[in-house]
């Protein structure tokens, strides 16, 4: 009789066992399935930024690469260089900040999925897709001091008297 009993008392952990790798494993795929379409997805993903002047817009990939950028025309006539830098930097962070979200938006369910595997270690911290996401597209960086002011270095000498177009190597007794 207590064969039986510690038998049936076997099978129940087997079964209870089986049911969590069998979870396990659904949750496994369903994650495979949502990095897929994530791929998928950023793959074809845009975002754009604005300055906040609106003289300058930047569209960037899934990546958060820059892959197209618009400056109106009246940037030329109402801003400086160094005003105009400003604006470029802005549009670029902020299509950054929103490619970055959106990358957010598409790995939240990975994220879910790795929130129920819950390990009493932390053996899957370094694996990926299934730790700690957030380090695979950090946050860009907040806009910086300015940069040093332009200087114009003033108007261009055509008569460059330097050594470079006298062909001095060739022959040295001048012209």
């Amino acid at each position: 009789m207590g064969s039986r009993f510690e038998s049936d008392e076997l099978r129940a952990r087997t079964d209870g066992l089986q049911r969590q790798v069998d979870g396990m494993l659904s949750t496994y795929e369903q994650q495979l399935r949502d990095i897929a379409a994530a791929k998928s997805t950023l793959a074809t993903a845009s975002s754009q930024g604005w300055s906040d002047d609106s003289l300058v817009r930047v569209t960037v990939n899934g990546a958060g690469i820059p892959v197209d950028v618009w400056v109106d025309a009246a940037a030329l006539k109402r801003s400086t260089p160094e005003r105009l830098a400003v604006s470029f930097l802005q549009a670029a962070q902020s299509a950054a900040r929103s490619a970055k979200a959106d990358i957010d938006t598409l790995l939240a369910p990975v994220r879910e999925a790795a929130a129920e595997f819950g390990p009493p270690e932390q053996v899957y911290e370094r694996l990926p897709f299934v730790g700690a996401l957030d380090d695979i597209l950090p946050p860009p960086p907040e806009p910086a001091a300015p940069a040093p002011q332009w200087q114009d270095p003033g108007p261009l000498d055509d008569e460059d008297e330097g050594p470079h177009w006298k062909g001095l190597g060739a022959n040295h007794n001048g012209w």
